[in-house]
């Protein structure tokens, strides 16, 4: 009886280990599927991009379907995009050219999974002839439709697209799924060479302003805006060496007023770089102390300032009486940006206007001293600027708070409304999962000892 006893405990401890040994082995079949389906009569090579813009416009690239077969396949390529967990819906757009040789987009449906967010879809049939075919597509992060920018949140710093080919029914096969990684840059636009001191009704000071599209996007429905006192007088040197000056725009009162370098609505080609020679003059009766002048780049404006806000550092100017004398030491350009940090962005003044003042509570900055325009964290994406600088990114409708304690601030790029806090929650994700692990294993320690 006792030999019985024992037979029978050993027993119950073998079947579970035989039963875990058979799902292991089963999955490892199964993932072993995908991977064989290479060898099969479809095959799948992806030419993603390495890069696209952030607000900007898609970029295209080719997937090509190879066929083995001794005829012509009816394919599907099914997609995926995996970014950090919290991206919202319509934060990023898939295309692709279907039979009639149109541009089709693919519709997406999100999920939400342990670690990430998913956008998934599928293309239309695609007829692929014995041999294989290149098929076009497209990605972008749009941040909204036309003069409605930052209306869906943002996306980034890097996305990870994954492409898998299906056959049709009746010739069952499909493709091991193709990964590929792609930064999510940006534009951003600078001052350089600003003089440190200026002359109330003295003589303009003159810097340039620098318009920086490193990506492949194409960006339109563009704003080129130089931030300065509402009182100064702005201008910009044309192809003929005449200046002309620009209109001020303000619809906050005591707010810093925006001069549009290029006009409103411009546009920056893929991989273009562009510089604006500006001068400003300060009125007689501009109180004496420092003035700030900082860059910010627009994408899809409804309103005045409020679209994706893209914002660089900015450079201070000591502004003093026409009978004083120069400082002896004065910095020419001291960076005044917005923190980059990850909090959630102020709410924009109704009506539009010059973004709210942030950070710590609202604040309205005063013409003496001057405030400084910078940006609230608030989206995606990575992107390097002129000089390797990167722009503070706002997707809050944007919203543009201003910072008095440029020492205090940084230039880093900053996150979307989206993204605030996405490394946090993965990693507690995955202490929580490394912790359960370990607990479960000394749980069934304990209960092997016990026995």
């Amino acid at each position: 009886m006792r030999t019985t006893n024992r037979a029978l405990r050993q027993a119950r401890r073998l079947v579970p280990a035989v039963a875990l040994t058979s799902a292991l082995l089963a999955g490892g079949a199964a993932l072993a599927t995908p991977a064989s389906a290479e060898s099969g009569p479809l095959s799948l090579t992806v030419h993603a991009p390495n890069e696209i813009g952030f607000a900007g416009a898609p970029v295209e690239f080719t997937e090509t379907i190879g066929n083995r077969w001794d005829r012509n396949l009816s394919v599907t390529l099914e997609l995926s995009v995996d970014t950090a967990i919290g991206t919202p819906p319509h934060a990023l757009s898939l295309d692709y050219v279907n039979a009639q040789g149109a541009w089709e987009s693919v519709p997406l449906t999100v999920r939400t999974e342990a670690d990430r967010t998913v956008s998934s879809g599928v293309t239309g049939a695609i007829l692929v002839p014995q041999g294989g075919k290149e098929v076009r597509l497209r990605i972008g992060a749009p941040m909204g439709e036309p003069h409605n920018g930052a209306s869906n949140g943002g996306v980034g710093p890097t996305i990870s697209l994954r492409s898998t080919a299906r056959g049709p029914q009746d010739a069952p096969a499909e493709t091991a799924p193709d990964t590929r990684t792609i930064v999510i840059g940006s534009i951003s636009n600078s001052v350089v060479g600003v003089p440190g001191t200026a002359v109330a009704g003295g003589a303009p000071i003159e810097f340039e302003v620098q318009l920086a599209n490193p990506t492949p996007s194409a960006y339109t429905n563009l704003g080129n805006v130089l931030f300065a006192d509402r009182h100064a007088k702005v201008e910009v040197r044309g192809t003929d060496g005449t200046w002309a000056p620009i209109a001020p725009v303000v619809s906050v009162p005591d707010d810093p007023a925006g001069f549009y370098v290029e006009g409103r609505d411009s546009s920056a080609a893929p991989g273009s770089y562009g510089v604006r020679r500006v001068r400003v003059s300060f009125p007689a009766d501009m109180p004496v102390g420092r003035t700030s002048l900082n860059p910010c780049v627009f994408v899809n404006e409804g309103m005045p300032f409020r679209g994706t806000t893209l914002c660089s550092d900015g450079a201070s100017v000591q502004v003093i009486a026409p009978s004083a004398p120069a400082p002896t030491s004065v910095p020419t350009a001291v960076p005044t940006a917005a923190p980059a940090d990850r909090g959630g962005a102020p709410a924009a003044p109704e009506g539009g206007g010059a973004p709210a003042v942030q950070p710590a509570a609202a604040v309205t900055p005063a013409v003496t001293p001057a405030v400084t325009p910078a940006v609230t964290p608030a989206g995606a994406a990575a992107a390097a600027a002129v000089k390797e600088e990167k722009p503070l990114i706002a997707a809050d409708g944007g919203v543009t708070p201003w910072s008095e304690h440029p020492a205090e601030t940084g230039g880093s790029l900053a996150a979307t409304g989206a993204d605030t806090g996405w490394d946090r929650p993965a990693a507690g994700v995955a202490a929580l999962l490394l912790g359960g692990g370990a607990a479960l294993l000394a749980l069934v320690r304990r209960r092997r000892a016990m026995r």
